[in-house]
């Protein structure tokens, strides 16, 4: 394929179907329309266009584009195309984050993290984890969000620490300690004392809760008074049995 040579000014043509918002720069492309499609904003389309000056001499191919993109983090997939006589359409879908991670990052929905200038924070969970366990991480707030949509309650934060344990927090701020083993389990007994147990009305005032028992759940209590109350119908101040 003949080269792309950077020696001539580019229209940068703006939007996905209709390219009418004009930026002249001096740009060395052997193209006369460079239309850059997607969902972005106009710092986003300035930045790709920035990124194809500064790698201008890697370029030789249309492939290079792509690959030159994708390499920003922010980026997920680029679609590059020719269309003769004089025009370059480029594609581009950014990253999609379900969650923050480890409080300097995004994850997402295949537990890949990356960073993003352009993402504004909003209500996402935030996910903990050791390097390289976010793939882990993700499919464990997968499995548990599934889990735990049975009885309207939501992940806010979870965890999973160095030693292989797992916690979380609900949406109503409970802390959950689940542990390293028969996690699932563990969230079923949880699920089903909560629901039966009469917790579910009284979630807002209960600081955390210990699954790690065999056949039960150890509460504690934001005020200790209530446990009490609660203790008196169940016969027990701490633990909640089957």
């Amino acid at each position: 394929m003949k080269n792309l040579k950077f020696n001539i000014a580019v229209l940068v043509l703006v939007g996905v179907a209709a390219f009418g918002m004009r930026a002249a720069q001096e740009v060395s492309l052997d193209m006369n329309f460079l239309a850059v499609g997607g969902d972005l904003s106009q710092a986003q389309r300035t930045e790709i266009l920035n990124t194809l000056v500064v790698n201008r001499l890697k370029i030789k191919e249309l492939g290079d584009i792509k690959r030159i993109l994708e390499a920003r983090e922010w980026i997920d997939k680029v679609d590059v195309a020719r269309h003769w006589p004089d025009r370059i359409e480029i594609k581009v879908s950014e990253e999609q984050a379900i969650a923050y991670w480890n409080d300097d990052a995004f994850v997402n929905d295949k537990g890949k993290v990356f960073t993003s200038p352009y993402l504004v924070p909003g209500d996402l969970a935030h996910l903990y984890g050791p390097d390289s366990s976010e793939r882990e991480v993700m499919q464990q707030y997968h499995d548990l969000t599934k889990a735990l949509t049975q009885s309207a309650q939501s992940i806010e934060v979870l965890v999973f620490d160095e030693r292989g344990a797992w916690e979380f927090t609900t949406g109503q701020g409970v802390k959950v300690l689940i542990g390293k083993d028969n996690i699932m389990e563990r969230i079923q007994r949880f699920l089903l004392v909560v629901e039966r147990g009469g917790l579910y009305q009284r979630l807002d005032d209960i600081e955390q809760i210990d699954t790690r028992y065999s056949n039960g759940i150890a509460v504690d209590w934001k005020d200790s008074q209530t446990g009490l109350s609660l203790a008196n119908t169940n016969n027990s101040q701490r633990e909640l049995r089957l």
